[in-house]
This record gives structure tokens, sequence and C-alpha cells, in this order.
């Protein structure tokens, strides 16, 4: 539950320390967001590689943080009983700013333009600037006429595994590891048994295994 509410407010951790509600506001929402990407850059590289493998994951998770909505407790409480907040896909008021109306929005190219301001931004208060500046644009305002690219919603929130064989579907971004031949884990086998009887040879003792106990 923490986890799934983690993803569409990051800063439910603050509010668990601080024992409080953070009503936070769109400009400090765009400041976590572009943390996250400096985080990404820290560790992925600010570079052309860097960027390609942070757009298997940065783009993406707007589609969570797109569905931030500031419910107070005192008038969602009861609401949230009855069914989990995270499922109403509330709308946003009529009277929701440019800014807002852009980060609710829940397209996929919408989503990469967020990422891509984020990204080179040289501060917050120009990453709100440019951001501002996108949803006042009229590229944005043909992404709410046309509905841009949407996922279907049930695919995000989904843990489901689907597939034959109860596989899991590939990871965004992510190749599977190839697998080894039956030469290869004869071999692997071979060098573990000769490991296996060096050690008892020397007088040694073999690592403790609990399958050993099944």
């Amino acid at each position: 539950m923490v986890g799934r509410g983690a993803l569409t407010k990051p800063w439910i951790f603050k509010e668990f320390k601080d024992g409080d509600s953070w009503n936070i506001d769109v400009k400090e929402r765009i400041e976590i967001y572009r943390t996250l990407a400096c985080y990404m850059k820290d560790h992925f590289g600010d570079d052309v590689m860097g960027r390609k493998k942070s757009w298997n994951f940065l783009p993406w998770h707007f589609e969570f943080f797109a569905r931030y909505v500031d419910l107070p407790e005192e008038e969602f409480s009861q609401q949230s009983v009855q069914q989990p907040l995270i499922q109403n896909r509330l709308i946003l008021p009529n009277d929701a700013s440019p800014l807002e109306t852009l980060l609710a929005n829940r397209s996929t190219e919408t989503h990469d333009f967020i990422a891509s301001i984020l990204w080179e931004s040289a501060s917050n208060e120009d990453a709100v600037q440019k951001l501002q500046q996108l949803a006042e644009s009229h590229k944005f305002k043909e992404i709410l006429l046309n509905g841009g690219s949407k996922q279907k919603e049930d695919e995000v929130l989904s843990n489901l595994p689907k597939g034959k064989a109860g596989k899991w579907e590939k990871r965004r971004g992510r190749t599977p590891a190839p697998k080894r031949t039956e030469e290869e884990i004869a071999e692997i086998r071979a060098e573990r048994a000769a490991k296996k009887k060096r050690i008892l040879d020397e007088g040694g003792e073999l690592p403790y295994n609990p399958s050993h106990d099944r």
C-alpha cells in the first residue's frame, strides 16, 4: 500500500517522518520531480548514454505522478475506506492552472516532454518556467485536443503475470539475459563439483546450505 502511494506521491515518507500531511503546491512537486531527474543524472551519467538509460525509467514515472490529486484527509478519509483513492481517476477541477493540467496529463508524449525539461533545466526555477511555457504552448494544446498516445490504465497498475505459463511481461527497456547452453551448464556444474572435492580433500568444510535440510 505504501509503495503504491509512493509511486504517486514520493513525499509520502516525509509525511510519515513528520507525522503530518504535506499540502504541497505545484512548484514544490516540480522540485521533487527534478530531484529525481538529478539523481538519475548522478547514477547513469550526464551524457547521451546516461540520458538513454534514464529514459527507461524517468518518463515512465509520470504515468504515476500524473495521477496525483490533493486529497485532504478530513475530506476524503471516508471515501478512502470505501474504495482506494488511486483507483478513482479523479478529474482535475475546472479552475486548475495550465501547469497543473500539464502535470496531470496521461499522454506519453507529455511525459517525455516533461522529463526532457527536467533533465535539461539548470535550476528548479528554470524547470518551472519551461514547464509553464510548455503548458501554454500550441503543441500541448494539440495533445489535449487529440488525446495523445496513452497506455491502458490497467497495464500500469497490474502486478499480475501475463502470457503463457504465467511468465512475467518483459520490463520496459530491459533485455533478458542470454540463456546458457547445456554444455555451459555442464561445465559450471563440473567446476563446482571439483571445487567441493578440493575443499574436502584439504580437510575443509563446505558452506552450510539450508536446502540440504529439506
